[in-house]
């Protein structure tokens, strides 16, 4: 089978001709029902496990077999699945209603084996995106595949009980919202969508709890002894947190404020996370409010009670990733949160001066941080320029905290910006041309920079120079 998906890979769309022939004998194998047998007596164990491809499991007393060699064939003809969608796109949608509802749907609750569980998750968002590419977006094709999809998504969301199998669903969630686009969730999904994460950080939190009952009372061998154990399992969680603001991430991107009166439902735990003395769980806040500031306008400002403090906290924290986040806030309240924010922006200015002078700011660890901080000025400085005192000299300060050489989100705002000063013949980088013509070298040579804002930076380079 794995011959068929390498040549599909290599051949792209030159491999249809072939699909007649192929797609029957694999979705036989990709539909294989479970081969269970309850095991009464102890010789029936016993000739069971003689056997090759079983797998034995307790069950109330009694063993249950699974034969594994027939999961392993269906978790393989599902991924050629995956592969023939992807490769194939548009071309593969006269098997995508079929697969969807006979493989691929069932495969995401199919408890006897993990894989085929993942390898469905995987799956879905490919179907959507082939007739996606088939009948456009949006189209009664897409729309009725959806409909007919979205539920069981959500279902599984709810009812799944393992925590790295969860992230799975919620990762096929947000992709699969992702290819949809705009308005594919009503206020009902939405509402679903927060039971379910209601659900999965209440068991987080209980985890949390446990994990730091069991440290307090735990000998040091005992903690040596399940270290390991206990670090798989913080990582899972992270994993999961990952995931689910991903789909935070997806939903208002796609809905806008449409998704704050339900969204608001959770606050309590938002703010909770956001005084966390975990910085897992202030990082996890502080991107679920950037989403807030970033795709809903100036209506996030009434959450400005609660966003603020955690801003400005952020920017001075020890952890990157939490000055990242919050400088990425800062940075996008001042592009989209208007006027709302003005009064905030400029006594933020201060705090993300700070964010890019730690020590090491530069390192690898640091790096992002310190961009974003940058980043941030400039889109005040842009949008916001009334609401800062004396903005010529922070603009002078703000030119030491080029380069911007990493962050490929941040680079276009910090040189659109210097493009835009330059412009203006402002005489901070006037006065020191030779200063800013590296600092533009430096972005355009890491490629930080791409498309119109290389036309434009490149454009004022030479005005500058001339």
């Amino acid at each position: 089978m794995h011959c068929w998906g390498r040549m599909c890979r290599v051949l792209g769309h030159e491999f249809l001709p072939f699909l007649a022939n192929v797609m029957p004998p694999l979705l036989e194998l990709a539909s294989a029902k479970a081969d269970i047998q309850l095991l009464d007596d102890e010789e029936q164990v016993e000739q069971i496990q003689q056997e090759d491809g079983w797998e034995l499991v307790p069950l109330k007393g009694k063993m249950i077999g699974i034969k594994t060699s027939t999961m392993d064939d269906k978790n393989m003809a599902i991924e050629l699945l995956v592969v023939y969608a992807q490769v194939l796109e548009g071309h593969f949608s006269p098997y995508v209603a079929e697969i969807m509802e006979k493989i691929a749907i069932p495969g995401l609750s199919f408890f006897f084996h993990d894989p085929v569980r993942f390898v469905s998750a995987k799956l879905v968002p490919q179907l959507l995106g082939s007739y996606k590419k088939a009948y456009g977006c949006p189209s009664n094709e897409l729309a009725g595949l959806w409909t007919a999809t979205v539920d069981k998504l959500l279902e599984v969301l709810t009812a799944e009980p393992a925590i790295d199998t969860l992230a799975e669903m919620y990762q096929c969630f947000y992709e699969s919202v992702e290819v949809v686009g705009k308005g594919c969730l009503s206020a009902d999904h939405m509402s679903k969508y927060i039971d379910s994460v209601h659900s999965a950080l209440e068991d987080y939190k209980d985890r949390v709890a446990q994990r730091a009952e069991e440290k307090e009372g735990a000998t040091a061998d005992d903690v040596e002894d399940e270290a390991e154990e206990t670090l798989m399992a913080i990582e899972d969680d992270q994993t999961l947190l990952s995931d689910m603001n991903k789909a935070f991430h997806a939903i208002f991107k796609n809905h806008g404020a449409a998704f704050l009166p339900t969204w608001e439902r959770l606050m309590p735990t938002y703010e909770g996370f956001l005084k966390s003395t975990d910085p897992t769980q202030r990082q996890w806040g502080l991107c679920i409010m950037d989403d807030v500031l970033e795709y809903c306008g100036p209506e996030s400002s009434r959450y400005a009670n609660v966003i603020t403090q955690p801003l400005i906290d952020g920017c001075q924290d020890a952890s990157p990733a939490i000055r990242q986040a919050a400088a990425y806030g800062i940075g996008v309240a001042a592009h989209r949160g208007g006027a709302p924010w003005g009064q905030f922006l400029g006594g933020a200015l201060p705090y993300l001066f700070q964010a890019t002078q730690v020590p090491d700011a530069r390192n690898d660890e640091n790096v992002y941080a310190t961009e974003n901080a940058c980043a941030a000025i400039a889109k005040i400085l842009h949008y916001n320029a009334s609401q800062v005192p004396d903005a010529q000299a922070v603009v002078v300060q703000w030119l030491e905290t080029l380069p911007v050489t990493n962050d490929e989100e941040a680079a276009p705002y910090a040189y659109a910006y210097l493009a835009e000063l330059i412009d203006q013949q402002n005489p901070a980088v006037i006065g020191q041309a030779g200063k800013m013509f590296v600092m533009i070298a430096q972005a355009l040579e890491s490629d930080a920079l791409q498309g119109q804002t290389v036309t434009r930076v490149v454009a004022a380079t030479k005005a500058l120079l001339a």
